[in-house]
C-alpha cells in the first residue's frame, strides 16, 4: 500500500471537516465529510477529533500547518463540539445524537423530547470526547455537572437493574444504523455490545475528568464502570461460543387467570437475559474496551483465525458472512448498510483491541488489509467512501465521507 496517498488524500481534506459557529451551533464544530455542513454528529465528530490530534502527533505542526490547520483551530472545533453538544442538553440532563441547523433534524430531537417520547440520547462518546479535548488542549474546563446528568439519563432511562446492562429505546440512530440484534427489534429490548461498550468507557473517562478536579465523585464513576464491566462478563460472554454476545432483555410475563388460578406463576424465568447469537464487528469490543480477560480475548482470535466469515480480505465484515442476515446490498438511503460491508471504524477498533492484547499478528494483518482498502480506493476513484465490498474493495456509497475513515491515520505509524 501506499502510506504517502493516504497521508496526502487526509492533510488535503481535513480542513474541509471544521465549519465555524452558525446559529444554534454557537462554537466551532466539526462535520462527518462532503455534504455535511451544519450537521454535528456525536460519534462521527468523536473519532475525527481522535483522528486530529493523532494527526499533530504523526505529522508534526508544521505539516498540520501546512494543510492549513493550527492547533489552535483544532483546539477550538474539538472542544467546540463538546461545548455544543452541551449547550443541547435539556434540564433533565438528555442530549440529542445529533445538532443541526436546518435541513430535516432542526429541533426534531427537542421537539419529541418536549412531546416526552422516549429517545435514544447522544451515543456514549460525550464523556471521553471531553476527556480527548483536554489532553489535546490542556484545559479540562468543561462543566461536569453537565456530563453528570448526561450519564445520569442514561441510568434512569436506559438502564435494566436486573441484567445491570444498558439498553437502546429503540433503533433509531444507533450508530449501527441496521445492526441485527437491535433494528426492527421490540423496543428497549435490545442490550447490546456497542452500547454496553462505550458506556463503560464513558464511566472511565468521567471519572478520569472528576479526578482532575479533585471531584470526590470520581470514585462513583469508578465503581459504575467496574459494576457495568461486571455485568458484561457476566452476562454477554458466551463460554461456549468462546465470544461476547448482545442480549435481549425484553421479557413479559402473560397474564392468564383460569378458575382463580394464575398460570405462569409458579416457576419464573431465572436468567436475566437471552443471548442474542449473532456475530457481528461489536462483538470485538470488550477487547477494545479493556473489558475482557486474556483468556477470552484468546478464545474471540479463534473467530478470527479460523476461516473467512469474519475477517475478509479487507478487513472484518461488519456482520458474518454465515449470519442470515448478512447482506451486501447498496442502500438507497438510510439505514446505511452494516450487514457485512466493511466500515473502516470497524477495523479501526477490532485492530486497537488486537493489539491492546498483544495479538500482534491478527492486529498487522488488519492494519495491512485496511490501508491496502483505502489505497485501493483511492488510485481507482480518487476518494473515501462511507462502506466498502468486504472481499473487491468496491465502494458502496457517500463518496468523500472521511468520519469513520479518519482513524486511519492511527494505522500509518
Amino acid at each position: 500500500m501506499e502510506k504517502i496517498k493516504i497521508e496526502t488524500y487526509i492533510l488535503s481534506h481535513l480542513k474541509g471537516i471544521l465549519k465555524p459557529p452558525t446559529k444554534n451551533l454557537k462554537h466551532p464544530f466539526i462535520v462527518p465529510g462532503t455534504g455535511y455542513l451544519t450537521e454535528l454528529w456525536s460519534w462521527d465528530a468523536y473519532w475525527e477529533a481522535l483522528s486530529i490530534k493523532r494527526a499533530f502527533e504523526l505529522f508534526g505542526e508544521e505539516t498540520m500547518n501546512r494543510a492549513g490547520i493550527s492547533k489552535q483551530t483544532a483546539v477550538e472545533h474539538i472542544r467546540g463540539c463538546v461545548l455544543d453538544f452541551l449547550d443541547a442538553q435539556e434540564e433533565d440532563g438528555f442530549i440529542p445524537i445529533m445538532v443541526s441547523v436546518g435541513g430535516l433534524f432542526e429541533g426534531f430531537f427537542h421537539s419529541e423530547h418536549e412531546k416526552g417520547t422516549p429517545l435514544n440520547q447522544c451515543l456514549p462518546f460525550l464523556c471521553q470526547f471531553a476527556l480527548l479535548a483536554g489532553e489535546f488542549s490542556g484545559r479540562f474546563d468543561f462543566d461536569t455537572e453537565k456530563l453528570i446528568k448526561y450519564m445520569q439519563y442514561f441510568e434512569t432511562r436506559q438502564y435494566d437493574e436486573k441484567s445491570g446492562l444498558y439498553f437502546w429505546q429503540d433503533d433509531i440512530m444507533i450508530g449501527i444504523d441496521n445492526n441485527p440484534t437491535v433494528f426492527y427489534r421490540p423496543k428497549r429490548s435490545g442490550a447490546d455490545l456497542f452500547l454496553n461498550s462505550f458506556i463503560y468507557l464513558e464511566y472511565t473517562a468521567l471519572a478520569e475528568l472528576l479526578e482532575k478536579s479533585y471531584d470526590s465523585r470520581a470514585a462513583d464513576a469508578r465503581q459504575k464502570a467496574e459494576k457495568l464491566r461486571s455485568a458484561i462478563n457476566a452476562e454477554m460472554w458466551d463460554e461456549r461460543d468462546g465470544i461476547y454476545y448482545s442480549q435481549d432483555i425484553g421479557f413479559y410475563q402473560t397474564k392468564c387467570v383460569v378458575k382463580g388460578v394464575a398460570l405462569h406463576s409458579g416457576l419464573a424465568p431465572h436468567w436475566k437475559t437471552m443471548p442474542l447469537k449473532i456475530r457481528f464487528w461489536a462483538c470485538f469490543l470488550p477487547m477494545y474496551a479493556g473489558i475482557c480477560d486474556e483468556v477470552r480475548a484468546e478464545r474471540m482470535c479463534r473467530h478470527l483465525r479460523e476461516n473467512d466469515d469474519l475477517f475478509a480480505k479487507y478487513g472484518i465484515r461488519t456482520l458474518a458472512k454465515n449470519e442470515k442476515m448478512y447482506s451486501l446490498v447498496k442502500s438507497p438511503g438510510n439505514p446505511s448498510n452494516w450487514l457485512g460491508a466493511i466500515w473502516t471504524i470497524a477495523n479501526y477498533c477490532v485492530y486497537k483491541g488486537l493489539d491492546r492484547y498483544g495479538k500482534r499478528e491478527l492486529a498487522e494483518k488488519l492494519r495491512e488489509a485496511t490501508l491496502d482498502l483505502l489505497d485501493k480506493n483511492l488510485k481507482e476513484y480518487g476518494d473515501f467512501f462511507e462502506s466498502y465490498h468486504p472481499d473487491t474493495g468496491e465502494p458502496f456509497m457517500h463518496a468523500g465521507f472521511l468520519s469513520h475513515n479518519l482513524p486511519a491515520i492511527d494505522l500509518l505509524k
